[in-house]
């Protein structure tokens, strides 16, 4: 059974860089997306606070790596923003090793069980924030959106 909380969020937008990926082989090739930014080291425009699936047509999506934009902010060479809107989230925390195993779960057995909700958009948020006080390990969590029905 999977561990999750229900939340309001009002609209936000992120800035970040995109790549277009494959369900397929998204497993295998974001990871990839990711040591690439990552080795970029303190030049990267933007740390990755979000991963975000988005712009789904059939098996294939955009995946940001993004941070919170502020207006007042300017956008850094190759980088783009893009307005997520306000909604009620299924919030589910998981780690960095069980991040893959929980989407799938999401995809594949909550969400088809899932009574008095449905899907209210084709993309989901995978949440990386640095460690609380005392742990040694980032917080990370999906969002999904939701609408009640």
């Amino acid at each position: 059974m999977l561990d999750y909380s229900i939340v309001e969020k009002a609209p936000f937008t992120i800035i970040g860089v995109k790549r277009p990926f494959n369900s397929e082989t998204s497993y295998q090739e974001i990871p990839k997306f990711w040591d690439e930014w990552l080795e970029q080291g303190e030049d990267r425009p933007i740390m990755g606070t979000f991963g975000v699936c988005i712009d789904m047509k059939g098996k294939d999506f955009d995946y940001w790596i993004a941070d919170l934009y502020f207006p007042w902010e300017e956008i850094p060479e190759g980088c783009e923003t893009r307005v997520i809107p306000g909604s009620t989230w299924a919030q589910f925390p998981c780690t960095i090793a069980t991040l893959q195993n929980t989407n799938t779960k999401i995809w594949s057995e909550w969400l088809p069980a899932l009574q008095g909700y449905t899907l209210a958009g084709e993309y989901d948020i995978e949440v990386y924030l640095p460690p609380e006080d005392g742990a040694k390990d980032m917080s990370v969590s999906i969002w999904v959106p939701l609408k009640k029905i």
